[in-house]
């Protein structure tokens, strides 16, 4: 201790401190970790739910649109007289089908004679081109469009215009038009009527199969694959094809004013190219699609180039709803078949234009 009173220590002490490491002073104690978040599964599952919920009303009010839009004609902003065009495209059945999404037109016959009725009550179309491309298809819903088709043509010209293909059906309903053209090679003509029924009762009794029908008639289950075609039957169905070729024949003798033991010469089933047809009286000028639309401008007293009118689904999206409200519906008709089987059943086949 020095004479102040401090305590003062040996050189060999403080060397000895010297080389001792500082400590730092005690910092603030750490904190603590944060409690572990609760996920708040009700909020995640209303969201969700809500969700489904807007998905579900917006495709609910798309189908409606589309639904209500299906037998609309294509917006048309421009003025002024006009060409409509309706499309004819595949197999021909009854019902309201627009075809496959998103390329096949509507061939269904209530959507084709709602259009044909919508261009008969259109004041700015002046004549009508029926764009034709199918191979027939069902016997009463052509002779449904044909019926259109004539009753349009007492108010406006009317052209049918053939594709690639305008047979059996397709010329049925063709043939209410005013005039027909077609291409040289277009195929057309097969008038007539077919049924066809599959057999199975030979791969039945090879395999030891049976089956057991019970009808209220005798004639109730004709055309059944499960057993050989009786000759009566057969001659039933004949009589039955030969009263529906009949009203075919009938109606083209009396729409191309041809007598009817020549329309029954060419109507063997045989197909015509679009020349022949030209040459045995079927058809009457060869051409495209636009020459049937200058025939139909001309024969509608339009001057100029013809603007045209397109009647059909608006969009794709028509067209895709369209065809998922037809397979929803066919398979509805396929239960009920199915649960009122043995009660309710036709025939197996039916009669078509093809």
């Amino acid at each position: 201790m020095d004479e102040y009173g401090h305590n003062q220590l040996g050189a060999e002490e403080q060397a000895a401190d010297a080389g001792r490491p500082t400590v730092p002073p005690a910092g603030p104690p750490p904190a603590s970790a944060p409690p572990p978040r609760r996920t708040n599964w009700g909020l995640i599952v209303g969201l969700v739910v809500l969700g489904f919920l807007l998905i579900g009303g917006g495709l609910f009010m798309m189908m409606m649109f589309a639904f209500l839009g299906m037998f609309k004609a294509s917006p048309d902003l421009s003025g002024g007289p006009k060409v409509g065009v309706i499309n004819i495209s595949g197999s021909i059945s009854a019902g309201i089908e627009g075809g496959a999404w998103p390329f096949a037109e509507a061939r269904g016959s209530r959507t084709t004679m709602s259009y044909l009725r919508q261009a008969a009550e259109d004041d700015s179309i002046k004549a009508v081109v029926l764009r034709i491309n199918s191979p027939g298809g069902s016997g009463a819903a052509s002779q449904a469009i044909y019926s259109e088709v004539q009753r349009l043509s007492e108010k406006k010209p009317v052209v049918a215009s053939m594709a690639d293909v305008a047979a059996s059906g397709g010329y049925w309903i063709a043939s209410g038009a005013d005039v027909i053209m077609a291409n040289p090679a277009t195929i057309t003509g097969s008038i007539g009527v077919i049924f066809e029924t599959l057999t199975f009762y030979d791969f039945i009794e090879k395999y030891g199969l049976g089956s057991e029908t019970i009808t209220s008639g005798e004639y109730k289950d004709t055309g059944s694959p499960l057993r050989p075609m009786r000759p009566d039957e057969r001659v039933l169905l004949e009589e039955m094809l030969m009263d529906i070729y009949e009203q075919f024949v009938n109606d083209i003798a009396k729409a191309r004013g041809m007598d009817k033991e020549v329309v029954k010469q060419l109507a063997d089933g045989r197909v015509y190219t679009g020349a022949q047809a030209l040459e045995v009286g079927l058809v009457d000028e060869l051409g495209n699609f636009y020459d049937a639309v200058d025939k139909a401008g001309e024969l509608g007293e339009i001057k100029g180039a013809p603007k045209l009118k397109d009647y059909g689904p608006r969009s794709p999206l028509s067209r895709f709803f369209d065809e998922m409200a037809q397979t929803a519906a066919q398979q509805i008709k396929s239960q009920l078949m199915r649960e009122l089987s043995g009660t309710l059943t036709a025939p197996a086949a039916q009669p078509e234009c093809r």
